[in-house]
């Protein structure tokens, strides 16, 4: 194996121990690789994807990737990432954010001071922004190429943007933190839900959407389920998740399977690229949107 790569413990129980096969490999692993050349792969999906291979942890069940980028790399990765839209219309994908925040506001009453972790051009914020008089909004977001989008959705004058959580004062504190498709995304993550802790009030909650490894799509789709990228260094599922978050001082209370928004021929058009299957059939499907599961959970846990 290459020696570009960080060599990992279990980010959740900080094991060594991990199951002799992997769970998830692509066709030329990632640590196979150099440096540059997984670079030149990090963004999109593909046919040949390429992804550092996922073993299972033997202690706590967490999957991972074993060998991985460094902070560093991350950092380089990152900092020019596109938005998150994956080609859709803002439009389409404003309604899968909406989604997230009505099964939100059933179950949290009023939001005074909110933090977003990662909230790429800000569509989340922007539907808690216009349903809860929050008195201030925060945003985390350490891609800089996005922050010019992201401050004109949040115009109000209610919300600043930083790069770095770090950044924070240690007293700002508030009682809504989110990360919606972030916490896959982290190198250390009980670490950071520790952190975001320390700015949380004593009955904050915490929103969070991730994949589920062992959703019915990722058993269908195997190695070609796009979760299965270089972007995450672990995947969760119901129980690892609700491990990692009690580790980190938050309790689970509420989980559930989350909908995602798509335009019909745009959906197939990807589908049939990560399959490697011929294209140019999708274009003969209409662009209707059409509400689908992709195997991802929206959870709130409250801080204990």
């Amino acid at each position: 194996m290459k020696s570009d790569w960080l060599s990992r413990m279990c980010p959740n129980c900080e094991s060594g121990k991990v199951a002799d096969s992997p769970v998830a490999r692509s066709a030329r692993p990632a640590e196979s690789m150099s440096f540059a050349e997984v670079k030149a792969n990090f963004v999109g999906l593909r046919g040949d994807q390429v992804f550092f291979s996922y073993f299972r942890c033997k202690v706590c069940d967490l999957l991972y990737a074993p060998k991985y980028f460094s902070e560093n790399q991350l950092e380089d990765l990152y900092q020019e990432m596109p938005d998150n839209l994956m080609g859709e219309d803002k439009s389409t994908v404003s309604k899968t954010q909406s989604g997230y925040v009505n099964w939100l506001s059933k179950k949290v009453n009023s939001i005074s001071n909110y933090l977003e972790i990662g909230p790429d051009i800000g569509l989340v914020a922007g539907e808690i922004q216009n349903r809860f008089e929050t008195q201030s909004l925060v945003m985390i977001e350490p891609n800089k190429s996005i922050h010019k989008e992201l401050k004109l959705n949040l115009s109000d004058g209610r919300a600043s943007v930083h790069e770095y959580i770090s950044e924070l004062e240690p007293s700002d504190k508030f009682d809504l933190i989110a990360g919606i498709h972030v916490y896959d995304h982290l190198l250390n993550p009980v670490n950071d839900l520790l952190q975001i802790r320390a700015h949380a009030t004593d009955e904050a909650n915490l929103l969070i959407v991730v994949h589920d490894e062992k959703s019915l799509l990722r058993k269908i789709m195997k190695s070609k389920w796009p979760p299965f990228c270089l972007q995450h260094p672990q995947l969760y599922n119901p129980s690892t998740l609700r491990d990692i978050l009690r580790r980190a001082g938050w309790e689970l209370e509420h989980l559930s399977k989350s909908t995602n928004w798509w335009h019909l021929d745009h959906f197939a058009e990807m589908g049939s690229g990560v399959m490697g299957l011929p294209t140019k059939w999708t274009k003969l499907l209409p662009s209707v949107e059409l509400p689908t599961r992709l195997g991802n959970m929206i959870a709130l846990a409250r801080r204990i």
